[in-house]
């Protein structure tokens, strides 16, 4: 083996282990904490700076009420990724290991590819969708698409839109599925 390769390897091996960290790791740490301020934990503020801080929180409010529905779908769409992004790593650690026999490779080889088409896949419809202003997660699994719409009332003309849409942009390669939160 080369120095080349080698390095490769390494490099990939440490990139692959910080991502496996990253995912892992409980979403309470990686938030930023933004509700108290040096200047409210201390008190030093005066009761204008409070008021004031009181009108923004509850601004804050109704904006994330309005915002609930696009948090969902986006959480919603990043779990779906993750489980994706989680099985392309198993497959790359099957990949990694030295003992393995060719067939298991071949096997996780192929199977990276399709997660990674199924991810690319989903992401344009996803796209395809946001442009016609709706609020969605996609999944694809066993050669379904399953599209969840969070901001809609449950509609069978906008369902029959979604299904047009999502078959144009897969050329119908999947079954279709809408459902509605």
């Amino acid at each position: 083996m080369n120095k080349q390769a080698l390095a490769f390897l390494t490099m990939f091996s440490l990139i692959l282990m910080l991502s496996v960290y990253y995912v892992t790791l409980p979403s309470d740490t990686t938030a930023v904490m933004k509700e108290n301020t040096p200047q409210e934990e201390t008190g030093d503020s005066n009761s204008k700076d409070k008021i004031e801080n009181k009108e923004t929180k509850t601004g804050k409010q109704e904006e994330s009420k309005d915002t609930s529905k696009v948090n969902e779908a986006a959480k919603l769409q990043e779990e779906i990724d993750k489980k994706k992004d989680s099985e392309i790593n198993k497959n790359s650690s099957v990949l990694s290991k030295g003992d393995a026999d060719e067939t298991a490779k071949k096997q996780a080889l192929t199977t990276m590819e399709e997660l990674k088409d199924d991810k690319e896949m989903q992401q344009k419809v996803a796209q395809a969708l946001s442009k016609e202003k709706l609020n969605v997660a996609v999944e694809i699994k066993d050669n379904t698409c399953i599209v969840n719409v969070f901001d809609k009332k449950d509609e069978k003309k906008l369902a029959n839109e979604i299904m047009k849409t999502v078959s144009e942009v897969t050329n119908q390669k999947y079954f279709i599925e809408v459902t509605f939160k």
